[in-house]
């Protein structure tokens, strides 16, 4: 199924690289991985993304209670060429199905092992650090491991998914090639620094939670789906702030020729330091009005003012969270 204009994905460079990817990357994890969600389902959100041009996916071991890589690895079966598939190290599970963190070059081998494996092939486009600490970017053990992953080739380009200091940190190192960062309509004054920096550094930049989970659109709590209830809940957990500011958002509901969440997905877009943002979605139509919003011209100027003046006035961000 696709969208009735049958809108391509555009492709922004990667960095100061050769490799391009879709300037908006579809999220393998969260709901979508978990077992209670259908798999067909899952399957054909998918491969929607990837017959619009979408090419950028990114995972991670501990996503989904573990199965959202065993998931993207069996869809991908036979479509991997231009595929540009991102996991992480540092976050993953124990047998018991708690999240622990390991920074240490054996635990993130046998990371990056068990991640290959899963996914089902020997290589994986980008490798990023899962929150990272100041301590691990100035490990040079750690580090002297990770460059000879790209050494290698076990993977094409390094990036760690962090903020602040740390990800400042490791634009200074030299050692990574992307970083990715929480960029949204709430959340843009905290991050725009770091990724004016990491541009110009000449990396890639990844924008996560570019929705901002949706906060300032009444229709999220409408709930009509178990999918709908866990992203409220996770919402409530990792952006308590943000929930308590998304009113003063719900100004997006109201631009011509605009749904809230089109108008909050080309704000990030419009940044061109931004290589792309990250999506998640278990609603084919949501996915579909969000690859729709690929190619479409740049928010009025008004309303990036209007956003501009909310931020000033909110005194932070909303929608942050890990990815």
């Amino acid at each position: 199924m696709s969208s009735p204009n049958d809108t391509t994905v555009e492709r922004r460079r990667f960095g100061r690289f050769d490799d391009e990817v879709s300037e908006i990357g579809f999220g393998c994890g969260g709901y979508w991985g978990f077992p209670v969600f259908s798999e067909r389902a899952a399957e054909t959100l998918l491969h929607t993304a990837l017959d619009r041009g979408v090419n950028l996916l990114d995972t991670g071991p501990n996503y989904s209670g573990g199965n959202a890589e065993v998931r993207l690895g069996k869809f991908l079966r036979g479509r991997w060429d231009g595929m540009f598939v991102s996991t992480k190290v540092g976050t993953t599970l124990t047998d018991r199905g708690k999240i622990v963190k390991d920074w240490t070059v054996d635990g993130m081998r046998a990371s990056l092992e068990k991640s290959l494996k899963r996914l089902g092939t020997d290589r994986v486009h980008l490798l990023q650090l899962h929150s990272p600490t100041l301590e691990v970017i100035r490990d040079d053990g750690a580090m002297g491991f990770l460059a000879s992953l790209r050494e290698k080739g076990t993977v094409g380009y390094l990036g760690l998914s962090s903020s602040g200091d740390v990800a400042r940190a490791a634009i200074e190192s030299g050692h990574f090639q992307s970083v990715m960062v929480t960029y949204n309509v709430g959340h843009h004054r905290e991050s725009g620094d770091i990724i004016r920096e990491a541009a110009g550094a000449g990396m890639a930049v990844l924008g996560k939670s570019p929705l901002a989970h949706a906060l300032y659109d009444p229709s999220l709590y409408r709930v009509r789906s178990l999918s709908q209830v866990w992203y409220i809940l996770r919402a409530l957990k990792t952006s308590r702030r943000g929930l308590a500011r998304a009113r003063r958002y719900r100004f997006l509901n109201d631009i011509e020729g605009w749904t809230a969440t089109s108008a909050a997905l080309r704000f990030v877009l419009d940044n061109q330091n931004i290589t792309a943002a990250i999506i998640g979605t278990t609603k084919l139509k949501h996915l579909i009005a969000n690859l729709d919003v690929s190619g479409r011209p740049p928010l009025p100027e008004e309303v990036v003012r209007k956003l501009e003046e909310v931020a000033g006035g909110a005194g932070g961000g909303a929608g942050g969270g890990a990815g």
